[in-house]
């Protein structure tokens, strides 16, 4: 990997401006964060009804039950369609996955191999920063 491009990297994970796309690795496991596939079902990306409730996804528990830095990974954005990477457009524009917030300060980190017109959804490319 690029020195400069961890540099870099490091400096928007510190400064926490907008969601980060990467493409110089395709799968991050950051220590305590929480790696969601880009080709979960949306279902489970969004939540559920349990009888009359909706509830959040099973990550959103471990997201906000956590401590330390609050970090979410989507890897491999690039492995699903531009209109299925549409999925993730609430979370990276409002921070919130259907009616639940995000806590705030949490981190948001998109993973790919290849980033280019056609591998990537021009409105989610527009809401992210891309090193």
């Amino acid at each position: 990997m690029n020195q400069d491009k961890i540099n870099l990297l490091k400096n928007y994970i510190s400064a926490n401006v907008a969601p980060i796309l990467i493409d110089f690795v395709s799968d991050i496991h950051l220590s305590n964060s929480i790696s969601i596939p880009a080709n979960c079902d949306e279902s489970d990306f969004n939540g559920h009804f349990l009888g009359k409730e909706f509830l959040p996804p099973k990550w959103y528990y471990e997201l906000i039950h956590k401590k330390d830095t609050k970090v979410i990974v989507i890897n491999n954005i690039d492995s699903i369609s531009k209109e299925e990477q549409l999925k993730f457009k609430e979370l990276l524009k409002y921070k919130q996955v259907a009616t639940f917030k995000i806590p705030e300060k949490t981190r948001i980190i998109l993973t790919a191999k290849k980033v280019n017109k056609n591998t990537i959804n021009e409105e989610i490319y527009s809401l992210v920063a891309h090193i």
